[in-house]
């Protein structure tokens, strides 16, 4: 048996728009870097919505306009969305963002619940790797049974979610809903339309446009894009590496798992005796700290 060629990820990280989602970046800069260089203020929860003064009337003094509370309404799984870039990024929405005709919109909502405690202090505290981390579990088994798929299926696959938390003004207002919305990255900065029929999307033979590809030579991509896109490279296995609560391992030796767990997984894929390449993709600190612990092997194909 000859052994296969290994085309390491030579320095690079991921990062995930969603919960299999694995999207590559330069190490020195995350999904998560970008949105925060874009937007280095940290928004802070405020105890009541913004008051806006009138101007007074010339010798009339004006009262300014009294606060009013906003109403909170409680999402419904089926709803629709269009998150924006840093959303996207962030995987984290808090903006308010009113459902859209399903037609065309990229994202859906497959899962509301009351938040747990961790979740409830991370929003709180508005730190959206709190956020991920904690509401990960919930959303990641959401949206398995969503699709219809198992959990390695599912982290091979190009789809992702977003967790929806309330806004600091609606947490003021009582609100304790959380929601987890599907999405389907098409390249490493832009969302895909969600299918028209996304539920159970990863059930039989079906499921195969909706893996992870990588276009080109993959040490030097910048991202996974569904394979129903050109590609060179396919995701054929996941792997895990390391429980919810394990510490980070670093860098080579996370690689050196991959290294270990792809080449059998590659070569039945590919069915051969003989020699192959293959590839892979492994989380970052960063990406691990979010709740990442799926790396995915990708084979070379013809397309």
């Amino acid at each position: 048996m000859t052994a296969a060629r290994r085309l390491r990820i030579r320095d690079l990280a991921i990062a995930t728009f969603g919960a299999g989602a694995l999207v590559l970046v330069s190490a020195c800069a995350s999904a998560t870097d970008l949105a925060k260089d874009a937007d280095p203020t940290t928004p802070t929860a405020s105890s009541e919505p913004p008051v806006r003064t009138l101007p007074p009337t010339e010798g009339t003094p004006t009262p300014s306009a009294a606060p009013t509370t906003p109403t909170v309404t409680l999402p419904k799984a089926g709803e629709c969305r269009k998150p924006g870039a840093v959303d996207a990024a962030l995987r984290v929405s808090d903006d308010d963002t009113a459902p859209v005709a399903c037609a065309g919109a990229t994202s859906v909502t497959y899962l509301v619940r009351t938040m747990p405690a961790t979740v409830q202090a991370a929003v709180t505290a508005y730190d959206t790797t709190r956020i991920l981390s904690s509401a990960r579990a919930i959303c990641e088994k959401g949206a398995i049974a969503y699709l219809g798929s198992d959990a390695s299926t599912y982290k091979r696959s190009q789809f992702g979610f977003v967790v929806g938390v309330p806004s600091a003004a609606q947490t003021a207002a009582g609100a304790r809903w959380m929601r987890c919305d599907l999405v389907l990255p098409a390249t490493a900065a832009r969302l895909a339309t969600i299918p028209a029929k996304s539920k159970g999307a990863l059930k039989g033979a079906a499921s195969a446009r909706y893996m992870q590809c990588v276009r080109g030579d993959i040490r030097l991509a910048t991202g996974t894009v569904p394979c129903t896109t050109k590609h060179q490279w396919r995701g054929v296995a996941s792997v895990k590496l390391g429980a919810a609560k394990a510490k980070y391992a670093g860098a080579k030796k996370v690689q050196a798992t991959m290294r270990d767990r792809c080449p059998a997984p590659v070569r039945r894929y590919l069915d051969t005796t003989g020699s192959f390449d293959y590839g892979y993709i492994s989380p970052s600190r960063t990406a691990w700290q979010r709740g990442e612990r799926y790396g995915v092997c990708f084979a070379k194909t013809r397309k």
